[in-house]
């Protein structure tokens, strides 16, 4: 072996191009509520803003249209996503199914690896919300969430997750800080957390299953939010 050329432990990480910053950059603006549902995006005017050229920004408008977070109308332009209620609702089902799953599975893999997970998300949620810091409370709510997906240890549930979760992501951002979805998240997360500490999957998933289908009407209400 050369010396000069030693083998270092771990992958070595790629820089990411040009187009993965773009995706990333383009992607939290609309996952964080700076653009609006359905509001027109500009090749042009996005490539001045990140500093780069519109073939990268428009290799990430297409990747973003993949995972379903923006509409590319020909003659028309490119759009930020905007579900109809039908969507939505197609959204909270999908969702609820595949977290009802990996919560199950979680719990069987290991209960009390899960359990301290969502505890660290709990206590996070009480400290933000004691602070008044409500703008992060989606983040966390996110986070506790795909505590649970990560969990089950499933490329299959992860992956079919991704499907949505940047779209969940997206609706979760545009509720008002004092919507009953909201005020009642960390409380929520408690009964789910506190299911899983008695072993009872059913239980759990029960009170998993309620907590989203709460959120689903704020969610219908958000996407039709233009302001």
């Amino acid at each position: 072996m050369n010396p000069a050329f030693p083998i270092a432990s771990g992958k070595v990480v790629r820089p990411k191009s040009l187009t993965d910053i773009a995706v990333d950059m383009i992607r939290t603006t609309i996952v964080e509520g700076r653009l609006r549902m359905g509001e027109q995006i500009s090749e042009s005017v996005l490539a001045l803003n990140l500093g780069i050229s519109k073939t990268p920004v428009r290799e990430a408008l297409f990747q973003l249209k993949l995972q379903g977070l923006v509409d590319v109308h020909p003659q028309r332009g490119t759009f930020v996503f905007q579900p109809s209620e039908d969507d939505v609702r197609e959204i909270c089902h999908f969702r609820e199914t595949i977290e009802c799953a990996a919560l199950a599975t979680a719990m069987e893999h290991s209960r009390q690896q899960l359990s301290a997970a969502l505890d660290e998300v709990l206590a996070a949620i009480a400290v933000v919300e004691n602070s008044g810091d409500y703008g992060a409370i989606p983040g966390l709510d996110a986070r506790f969430h795909e505590a649970i997906v990560a969990g089950a240890h499933s490329h299959y549930l992860s992956t079919a997750y991704g499907l949505i979760s940047y779209k969940i992501q997206a609706l979760r951002a545009r509720l008002p800080e004092h919507d009953p979805a909201v005020d009642d998240c960390g409380h929520n997360h408690e009964l789910i957390v506190a299911e899983i500490r008695t072993g009872s999957a059913a239980r759990a998933q029960k009170k998993l299953r309620e907590h989203i289908r709460s959120t689903q009407a704020s969610y219908i209400a958000a996407s039709k939010n233009r302001d």
